[in-house]
């Protein structure tokens, strides 16, 4: 099963940059509460200091990765006047942060086929990822209950993999 993990900025409405909060420090040069967009971003979603985010104490917006999550949510807001009407706004960043933990344990899946776990287990392992790519891909908003029941099955299915592995 191919996955593609690569973030596509230019379909998203930089999600890392209003979503989340950051603290001024090693990795980032203000304080920025989750919900309010950084002061670099520009109105067309792009950073105003892209270039020389390192030498202005930014290393953090390098690091990041949203796996992918943000031009999803994006894609299920793309009809939506969120940036006027805060409760879709809230909403689009409740979204992004789902589609971020199924990235992030799509990622973890896959990363697990490298393990000598045997056959099942390789099995139960693939039958976890196409349910996560069919949440992650749905580009529906109402995924909610059924990707929190999901994300608790593949978290178990890895704390069983510790004791394989142990073995």
């Amino acid at each position: 099963m191919e996955t593609d993990f690569s973030a596509d900025c230019g379909k998203c409405f930089a999600l890392c940059c209003t979503a989340l909060s950051f603290e001024r420090g090693r990795q980032f040069g203000h304080d920025k509460a989750a919900g309010q967009p950084c002061h670099n971003l520009a109105g067309d979603f792009r950073c105003t200091i892209h270039a020389r985010r390192e030498e202005l104490g930014y290393d953090g917006c390098e690091e990041f990765d949203c796996l992918g999550a943000g031009q999803r949510a994006s894609a299920i807001f793309a009809a939506e006047n969120w940036r006027r009407d805060p409760p879709i706004a809230r909403r689009l960043y409740a979204s992004f942060s789902l589609l971020l933990r199924l990235q992030e344990m799509r990622r973890a899946l896959v990363t697990a086929a490298e393990l000598d776990i045997g056959e099942d287990l390789h099995g139960e392992r693939l039958a976890l990822l196409e349910q996560l790519a069919t949440q992650a891909d749905s580009l529906r908003e109402d995924i909610g209950e059924e990707a929190s029941k999901l994300l608790k099955a593949c978290r178990e299915f890895l704390r069983q993999l510790r004791f394989v592995i142990a073995a």
